[in-house]
């Protein structure tokens, strides 16, 4: 079920101007808006929330019409996952090798063939057909290009700093559909190691 620290109290979707205006609360309602993401036409958002006594779902919300619809079951997690044209998800109570696509615009859930439930997905490619993934701890970060319907992986680059001196992990990785561009953040972790001598 939904976890509400504080019952009663919800998140709310808050639009900020990236120039001048002023702030501008687009929800208020009692869901409980967590993860979220923009469509690239700007007119939706995807996010993850849930309502009192009920697990997390995913929704679409129409800033045009000011409503959201839910577009899966309960139980969803609310993170490892990207969308356009559907979402790739993963369930609390499935079995660790399931993963499921969701058409956003509506459908049935089908399953991602060979995608494991510990590997993060980034974006699907531009024609919809394949999912770029990489497993998270890994170092360096492998990014596969997986077929959707096949489940074949393909090697598409290993990323890692020019300086490798203490980095503990890569992520996250952030790519676009045409797969020409990429970023990543990564955690250093460095430590000095001094030799004293002459201690009595």
């Amino acid at each position: 079920m939904g976890h509400r620290p504080n019952p009663g109290i919800t998140s709310q979707f808050k639009l900020l101007p990236t120039g001048a205006g002023e702030p501008r609360d687009i929800t208020k309602d009692n869901v409980n808006h967590g993860w979220a993401r923009w469509f690239p036409d700007g007119k939706r958002i995807l996010f993850a929330a849930d309502e009192p006594d009920k697990g997390v779902r995913f929704y679409v919300y129409d800033l045009a019409s000011g409503k959201s619809q839910a577009i899966s079951q309960e139980g969803v997690k609310r993170h490892r996952l990207c969308h356009l044209p559907r979402l790739a998800a993963g369930r609390r109570d499935w079995p660790r090798s399931e993963r499921l696509s969701v058409p956003v615009g509506g459908g049935d859930p089908r399953l991602i063939p060979g995608l494991n439930q510990s590997e993060q997905p980034i974006t699907w490619s531009s024609d919809g057909q394949s999912l770029y993934i990489y497993q998270p701890g890994e170092l360096p970060a492998r990014v596969y290009r997986l077929d959707m319907k096949s489940g074949q992986r393909t090697l598409w680059k290993e990323l890692m700093p020019s300086d490798p001196a203490g980095v503990e992990n890569i992520g996250p990785i952030y790519m676009t559909p045409d797969a020409k561009t990429c970023v990543f953040g990564y955690h250093r972790n460095l430590a000095d190691l001094y030799l004293v001598e002459g201690m009595k």
